[in-house]
């Protein structure tokens, strides 16, 4: 009884303590967790794993699951701090990170994610912008993901398999980091950004990358495009070499018609400095449509396809890959909906047979 009494006053001054602090500052534990049962094949030889039929309970097809912590000041005069702490996980295994260390034969082709690999970062924002430091989604990727029907789904997206995924091209990842951004405020409609990864490289054999994007929204119109140039890479993607360059430029373009929305994209990849397959430049475009069907339901579909042609001696053949991905996601609450998709696979290359995906899951936030 004596303890209790003697914490009664430390416990009081705390809880007032913590309500000055709140009328100052919020606090939140957020993220969203998405898991899928299905019957997978991907488009490869019969001899090799990808074209191999398996039923499995997987994570993360319509949106990458993830938790994070947010907080936020006001410091008076419009001038606001944060900070944004997120990781990535794989609630089909409770796994942190979106992967393992992968590897071909015995050669390192991704490694695993840090712990805070979707987001770790500082930001000041007032009426001029905001300007962002640490880890941070990358510039491009927001376009990508802000075009297509399937947003930011790793597992369903054609443009972000295309593009992000284990069959695209881009050496930058989804996130940057060592990275600092600004974003213009809306100016009727319209933003822009610009953003840079340092590449802290002590012999320099990497150089800073760069990224700059605008978009302009006016009604049910939309349009976008950014660009970037990639001169080093850090966790999970491998570090470039001296002389490796990759540049990649996407456009963006969505219009609401009440009944049916659109959206297109088409963007363009080419590496310079590299040897062998990594010699090539690659073509994409995507075509996407969202129907409301009912009230909380909307169909959707996507077909994306990326051309691979070998420049300056390279020698990966020419490749044309197409992905179509059609689903009905039905919303039960503002956070929570449930989602069925077929999506078929097909990456035309010698002995390549075409694959089916069938999947069904549900997505919660929190």
């Amino acid at each position: 009884m004596q303890i209790r009494r003697s914490l009664a006053p430390v416990f009081v001054m705390t809880t007032l303590a913590a309500a000055g602090a709140q009328a100052q500052s919020s606090y939140n534990l957020y993220g969203v967790v998405d898991l899928t049962l299905g019957s997978f094949q991907y488009s490869g030889t019969e001899a090799g794993t990808d074209n191999k039929r398996i039923t499995k309970v997987d994570g993360n097809q319509m949106v990458t699951s993830y938790i994070g912590f947010k907080g936020v000041e006001d410091l008076g005069g419009g001038l606001k701090a944060g900070f944004v702490l997120e990781s990535f996980l794989r609630p089909d295994t409770g796994a942190s990170g979106r992967n393992d260390t992968l590897t071909s034969g015995n050669t390192v082709v991704k490694r695993a994610d840090v712990f805070w690999g979707r987001a770790s970062n500082v930001y000041l924002q007032s009426d001029l912008g905001k300007l962002t430091l640490g880890r941070q989604g990358n510039l491009l990727f927001s376009h990508a993901l802000g075009y297509n029907p399937f947003v930011a789904a790793f597992g369903l997206s054609p443009t972000i398999r295309l593009t992000f995924g284990k069959w695209g091209n881009d050496k930058g990842d989804s996130g940057w980091s060592n990275a600092l951004t600004y974003q213009t405020p809306n100016l009727g409609g319209f933003m822009a950004t610009v953003q840079a990864q340092f590449d802290e490289s002590p012999d320099d054999s990497e150089k800073p990358s760069y990224a700059v994007g605008a978009s302009y929204v006016a009604g049910p119109f939309a349009v976008g495009a950014a660009w970037q140039t990639v001169r080093s890479a850090s966790d999970p993607m491998l570090d470039l070499t001296m002389g490796q360059r990759q540049n990649f430029g996407l456009l963006g373009v969505s219009y609401d018609f009440g009944v049916v929305k659109l959206m297109g994209q088409f963007g363009k990849i080419d590496n310079s400095g590299y040897a062998g397959g990594a010699r090539i430049e690659t073509t994409l475009y995507q075509l996407g449509a969202s129907v409301p069907v009912t009230k909380d339901g909307k169909l959707l579909a996507s077909f994306g396809q990326s051309k691979e042609k070998a420049v300056e001696g390279g020698t990966t053949p020419d490749t044309r890959h197409s992905i179509l991905t059609v689903a009905y996601d039905h919303w039960l609450s503002k956070r929570t909906d449930l989602y069925v998709a077929v999506m078929l696979d097909d990456e035309k290359l010698p002995g390549f047979k075409k694959g089916t995906t069938y999947v069904t899951g549900m997505r919660h936030s929190f």
